[in-house]
């Protein structure tokens, strides 16, 4: 098995170095290196560094470090060792940015009553616990009017990392990232005022070619830069503006930046600012009203569907149908009752995995989380969402059962039920657990 050389593993050497809990090494990592290690500094997730080593002989596998807290740092940045993969003689190490490794290990339960913080002085005090410094949005000031729970309740812990998603960020559309020295969370109109624009012009200084692609009558919404990795400077977050390049002139975020160690060349993904949401109503105030119709026959079907494809899918599809024959009751979360998004935030947290309501929150959260699908694989998918957002009397969600039927609090005339999934409508769809 070929190591790098002597050259290249002291350029790598020069900007990362490896540290363990106990300050010293199971055996000389940096000997091992196969291929240059590859690093993703990002606003979408969490940032990662790769790093594959030769394991002929099984030392590394069998050694302390996959029993200890390890670290890696990279120019000065810190990422702790979240996964070990082995192929053949190989084995690669996976380390993700220290924040954020830190606030999925914060997972004891923890609730915040409905309207006493806002959605900043609640991530505060989530940072705070865990010990870790954080740059918040200070214009959204409105408290949030929903309980928002971690590790409450559900066969699964839930940690800060993902309720500062899912719960707290998502919600209004804003980011929640790490820069590597903060917790960042805030909208991407206070990201842009964060500091000054850096203007960026294709193939001139330290940048290559900007690719695109357009449909006819959209804006463009996203853009990869080439960039040399030695000067590019800026991280995730911060704010550049293209000129020059007819639809994508104009105001971006960097969302990720993507190289390996010993490249001239890196990779940048931009993308256009969103916009703010408002805090969600109370769910005392507002709930789903559910189907207006009655029609004989309408929620009386049987659960006859197949296989979920995930464990945590099928816990939360089963949960689901626990509650069969409890009545609708608007604004309801259960035990006793339920509406229609009230059911499905209470199926995902049994799941493991908790979703803001009302329906038009948990559409917001599927979508800004990438997990959306269309209606007719949805319909097919077996513990899939489908979604009736802004047409019709009433908002509504439901759980598809991935045979063209459904769990769903359906309305007052039908409580907790199956029902049906052809010609009712449905806008969106998506999975979350």
């Amino acid at each position: 098995m070929r190591v790098l050389d002597g050259e290249v593993r002291a350029q790598v050497l020069d900007r990362m170095r490896f540290v363990n809990h106990e300050q010293r090494r199971p055996f000389e990592l940096e000997n091992a290196i196969t291929d240059a290690p590859t690093i993703s500094n990002t606003i979408t997730g969490g940032s990662t560094v790769e790093v594959t080593l030769a394991d002929a002989d099984r030392k590394l596998v069998r050694s302390k470090l996959v029993e200890t807290r390890s670290w890696l740092v990279v120019d000065g940045r810190r990422y702790e060792l979240v996964g070990i993969g082995k192929a053949a003689d190989r084995v690669t190490l996976t380390y993700e940015d220290s924040i954020v490794a830190k606030l999925r290990r914060m997972t004891s339960p923890r609730s915040f009553p409905a309207n006493t913080l806002s959605r900043a002085q609640i991530a505060r005090r989530l940072a705070d616990e865990a010990g870790i410094k954080i740059d918040t949005d200070p214009g959204h000031k409105e408290n949030v009017h929903s309980v928002i729970e971690r590790s409450s309740r559900g066969e699964e812990k839930t940690n800060s990392w993902d309720l500062l998603g899912s719960d707290i960020a998502d919600p209004i559309q804003w980011r929640r990232f790490s820069d590597g020295k903060h917790l960042v969370v805030g909208s991407d109109d206070w990201l842009f005022k964060r500091s000054t624009a850096t203007r960026v012009e294709e193939n001139r200084g330290p940048y290559g070619y900007v690719d695109f692609d357009l449909d006819v009558g959209r804006r463009v919404s996203e853009a990869t830069l080439t960039v040399d990795a030695h000067l590019w400077s800026l991280s995730p977050g911060a704010p550049v503006k293209l000129s020059d390049l007819g639809p994508a002139d104009g105001n971006w975020l960097v969302a990720e930046f993507a190289a390996d160690l010993v490249s001239s060349r890196g990779t940048v993904k931009l993308i256009r600012k969103r916009h703010e949401l408002k805090e969600p109503p109370p769910v005392s105030t507002k709930g789903e009203r559910g189907e207006d119709d009655f029609l004989p026959g309408k929620g009386e079907g049987t659960d006859a569907g197949g296989s979920t494809g995930s464990a945590a899918r099928d816990r939360m599809v089963n949960w689901a149908l626990a509650q069969k024959g409890k009545p609708y009751v608007w604004g309801a979360s259960g035990p006793g009752a339920f509406d229609c998004s009230g059911l499905v935030q209470e199926a995902c947290r049994a799941a493991g995995k908790v979703l803001p309501k009302p329906s038009a929150s948990q559409w917001a959260a599927v979508v800004n989380a990438g997990r959306t699908m269309s209606v007719a694989s949805a319909i097919n998918t077996r513990g899939a969402l489908l979604f009736r957002i802004g047409t019709g009397t009433y908002n509504h969600v439901v759980i598809s059962l991935g045979n063209g039927q459904t769990i769903e609090a359906m309305g007052s005339a039908y409580g907790v039920c199956i029902g049906g999934t052809a010609g009712r409508g449905w806008t969106g769809a998506g999975t979350w657990v």
